[in-house]
């Protein structure tokens, strides 16, 4: 698993991608939040009602940016603890200050809500291994439970199974061991196969590997034949992703439920973006929301969930489309700004913070060696 020298380390196609994606989850909340949902036209309800398979697509291109960036790693001399404090710098600083908002808030009533072991695995961000806590306490961070867990597992894949072939057979392997996993556990570990566990959504990670090992080699076609490749795999992945939401696909095997087959759309989308970029999809703005989609992911649901009220008197006063449109706009209005402000002053200075202190641990490292060659003097 290697990226030519000249390959860059950011991508805006998974800029843009991440973006969308999170922006898609929005839309997908705001109807499905409220109790009961809010009502949809029929049109675009299809639509609406598969916004969470947004978390499929930024699955799949976690993986696909941690092949990109694992050469970096490994180029510094203490890869594991490159990528872990990376990964730990990216992911902590926000997740724990909304998991302390969250856990200040719950505790804060007559009969505290939550008990110390539930706080315990939260703050340990392990709490994907916890059935009973698997969801998290912070809305939607079931999805950091799974990604903490694949990050773990992530440097034997770059180490160990590098190549197309040996990462397409690791997808099929993880495709059988999901398909096991639901139905065949021991009860201790039958949490893992769940929706929400690690092993069901594996195959995603995987696929994303997969995919970074064909853009490796797609790249280097000629410019012609990449750009007509691009586009045909980005107008296959779109197409399918609308066949799938409406309906319209053909009676496939169980294995390619709706959650998979739209992780396979997706990654066409991202692959076929990735050699023929559409300024449509790929622009300053989609590259904007990708920049803060972390943020936007996590802090939406805070924000939505405030909302119902407003959200019930626009649909006591506006038609349903006009009033669905309004509460998403409305939810929209709130979440950008809120999710830039904690971008900018938690994210970045976790971001930043992680690169200080590896840069400490490569220092103390270099000072170390240099001590134990003067003991040993000249040869």
């Amino acid at each position: 698993m290697s990226v030519p020298a000249d390959s860059p380390q950011r991508l805006p196609q998974l800029d843009a991608l991440r973006g969308l994606a999170a922006l898609y989850v929005i839309v997908y909340h705001v109807m499905a939040m409220p109790e009961p949902d809010l009502v949809v036209p029929g049109a675009i309800a299809p639509l609406v009602g598969m916004g969470g398979s947004g978390v499929a697509l930024f699955f799949v291109m976690s993986a696909f940016s941690l092949c990109l960036t694992w050469p970096r790693h490994a180029a510094s001399g203490l890869p594991l603890r490159s990528f872990y404090l990376s990964r730990l710098a990216r992911i902590a600083p926000l997740m724990l200050a909304l998991l302390t908002l969250m856990v200040a808030k719950d505790q804060l009533r007559a009969v505290p809500l939550r008990g110390v072991e539930e706080v315990a695995w939260n703050y340990s961000l392990l709490f994907g291994l916890s059935a009973p806590w698997q969801q998290g306490i912070v809305m939607g961070s079931w999805t950091i439970g799974v990604e903490m867990l694949f990050y773990a597992l992530f440097p034997l894949i770059a180490l160990g199974l590098r190549g197309l072939w040996r990462q397409s057979a690791l997808l099929a392997a993880s495709f059988a061991l999901a398909w096991w996993a639901a139905t065949g556990l021991p009860a201790p570990i039958a949490h893992l196969g769940a929706h929400v566990g690690l092993l069901r959504q594996l195959p995603m990670f995987v696929l994303g590997c997969v995919l970074f090992e064909l853009w490796l080699r797609l790249r280097e076609a000629p410019a012609r034949r990449r750009r007509t490749l691009g586009a045909a795999l980005s107008l296959a992945g779109l197409g399918g992703l609308g066949a799938l939401f409406y309906g319209l696909l053909p009676p496939l095997p169980p294995i390619l439920d709706g959650w998979y087959l739209a992780s396979l759309f997706y990654g066409l989308l991202l692959l076929g973006l990735l050699l023929a970029s559409n300024r449509l999809l790929v622009n300053r703005l989609t590259c904007f929301f990708g920049t803060i989609s972390y943020s936007l992911y996590l802090v939406h649901p805070f924000l939505v969930s405030r909302l119902y009220g407003v959200f019930a008197r626009c649909y006591a006063e506006l038609s349903p489309g006009a009033a669905y449109a309004a509460c998403l706009a409305l939810s929209l209005a709130l979440t950008v700004p809120a999710a830039w402000l904690t971008y900018r002053w938690i994210e970045k200075p976790g971001i930043r913070l992680g690169h200080r202190l590896f840069a400490r641990l490569r220092k103390r490292r270099q000072a170390r060696a240099l001590q134990a060659q003067a003991a040993v003097g000249p040869a």
